[in-house]
């Protein structure tokens, strides 16, 4: 047991990235050559896509009501460039973020700060040929065209929505070996106790027949006739789980003044650092420093969503740490982390 143990610890210690919090490329889109015909189209779905990412919603309500606005929507563009990417060529776009968040408020509608929530998938595979491992994205292991495919487009979510989706990419022939319910079951608490993560989604996928293949997710089994519809299921069920992270937590009777006391600056350099990362907290806009004094900073500012969503963005900053929450007086401690 102490054995298991240990490797449980050293292959999540190899494998798990815990400071991957914040995207940083939200405001950086890459748009497909084959999907638009000139540069002003690539650039018009550069901003649709932008729009998806930061509201966290795919309802097309959003862009209708920013259409409606009659926006020249190119005009948020700070720079954009035509690259070739592993044997892609794409229309990359940097948009302006100052002035996409000031859209955004003007027209009340809430957006998702640079902290993102985290989506970990633990998948087993069993294919009755080889011996039982858990997906990983070391490339240098050659899966089935079904599989890559499927991490491809793990990837191509991610970076479509602005959040993380990690598979484990340490050597994971430890895993190959213990293919017992307990290992898997040890595996997924150490995560959810020692790291970090949003979400754990597990997968079980195992063929249940020469011609079928069967898949445990949630409380419910599927079966399927081949792989690849079977983890373009998986992928679609993913897709759900994205929704849910990145819905935003909107409640008016939450909506209001909120103040912020810095705990803990000593230095110029440390407020410009807690200003800097308050402000990526989209939830809270109107930001001005209210009162200052030695190690003690008050800010004020206004709540356009939530102070659920406002706890969401905070417990998953890298640099702030939450101290306490008096939500009667609207008063949030906050400390910078170095």
């Amino acid at each position: 047991m102490k054995v298991l143990k240990l490797g449980i610890i050293i292959l999540l210690t190899l494998s798990i990235d815990t400071s991957a919090r914040v995207f940083d490329e939200l405001f950086i889109v890459r748009v497909p050559q084959d999907s638009y015909e000139n540069i002003n189209d690539g650039l018009i779905i550069a901003f649709n896509k932008i729009s998806l990412r930061l509201t966290g919603t795919k309802d097309p309500s959003i862009i209708k009501s920013l259409n409606a606005l009659g926006l020249n929507k190119t005009t948020f563009v700070k720079s954009y460039r035509v690259l070739e990417l592993q044997e892609n060529v794409l229309l990359e776009v940097i948009f302006n973020k100052d002035s996409l968040i000031q859209l955004f408020r003007s027209n009340n509608i809430p957006i998702y700060g640079v902290n993102r929530p985290e989506l970990t998938i633990i998948a087993k595979i069993d294919d009755g040929l080889n011996k039982v491992f858990y997906l990983n994205e070391d490339r240098n292991i050659r899966y089935s065209e079904a599989i890559d495919t499927f991490i491809s487009n793990l990837g191509l979510l991610s970076r479509e929505r602005g959040l993380h989706i990690d598979l484990p990419s340490a050597d994971l022939r430890l895993s190959e070996s213990v293919g017992s319910k307990s290992y898997f079951d040890n595996l997924q608490a150490s995560v959810r106790n020692n790291y970090s993560y949003s979400f754990v989604r597990e997968l079980e996928v195992f063929r249940d027949s020469i011609s079928t293949w069967a898949l445990r997710i949630a409380t419910q089994s599927y079966r399927f006739n081949s792989l690849d519809e079977l983890l373009k299921f998986a992928l679609s069920y993913i897709e759900k789980d994205v929704d849910d992270l990145l819905r935003m937590d909107i409640q008016e009777s939450s909506q209001g003044p909120i103040t912020v006391n810095a705990v803990n600056i000593k230095s110029f350099e440390d407020f410009k650092n807690f200003k800097s990362a308050l402000e990526e907290i989209f939830s809270i806009s109107n930001i001005q420093l209210l009162k200052a004094s030695k190690e003690r900073f008050l800010f004020n500012g206004y709540v356009g969503s939530s102070i659920n969503q406002i706890k969401k963005e905070l417990f998953a900053h890298t640099d702030l740490q939450m101290i306490s929450f008096d939500e009667d007086n609207r008063i949030v401690n906050l400390r910078l982390i170095k």
